[in-house]
């Protein structure tokens, strides 16, 4: 039974973002990522952002904790969740490393400066993202709890 718990694909959402962000802080040339998150710019570290991901995806992973006590559940929508959220966030340090230092209030500039296109695609890539990253755990969510809270018919 042990060896069963360990091998759930759930858990991948603490372990990939957990080593993901070691593997980033140690191997990648900037030891930041420019987070853009809605007209503003952080930086934050590889650790914090790791540090980050793992909070919030505590909650989808006590989700497929509930539904695999209850052995409800589809594996096939399970290993799509993950999968899918895994892919959004190991693509947001690739994304946020590319990132040039602009401020968003620099296009009321006669000339903005020239790395301002570069930024605001990116601006807009990552606010896709996170509306993506958002839709996948909120339909995942509203999945788990028809799951949980409807009857089985026999």
């Amino acid at each position: 039974m042990r060896k069963k718990l360990y091998l759930r694909i759930e858990n991948l959402l603490w372990l990939v973002p957990a080593l993901a962000g070691y593997i980033f802080a140690i191997f990648l040339p900037e030891k930041y990522c420019n987070v853009i998150l809605f007209d503003g710019q952080f930086l934050i570290s590889h650790f914090e952002a790791a540090f980050y991901w793992i909070i919030i995806l505590m909650f989808p992973y006590i989700m497929h904790y509930a539904l695999r006590m209850r052995h409800k559940g589809n594996q096939v929508v399970e290993i799509l969740h993950v999968i899918l959220t895994l892919a959004i966030i190991l693509a947001f340090p690739f994304l946020f490393n590319s990132t040039p230092l602009i401020m968003d209030q620099w296009h009321h500039l006669t000339l903005p400066p020239p790395m301002y296109d570069k930024w605001q695609s990116i601006s807009y890539t990552a606010n896709i993202m996170w509306v993506g990253l958002i839709t996948v755990q909120l339909a995942f969510f509203i999945y788990g709890f028809m799951i949980l809270f409807t009857k089985e018919e026999v």
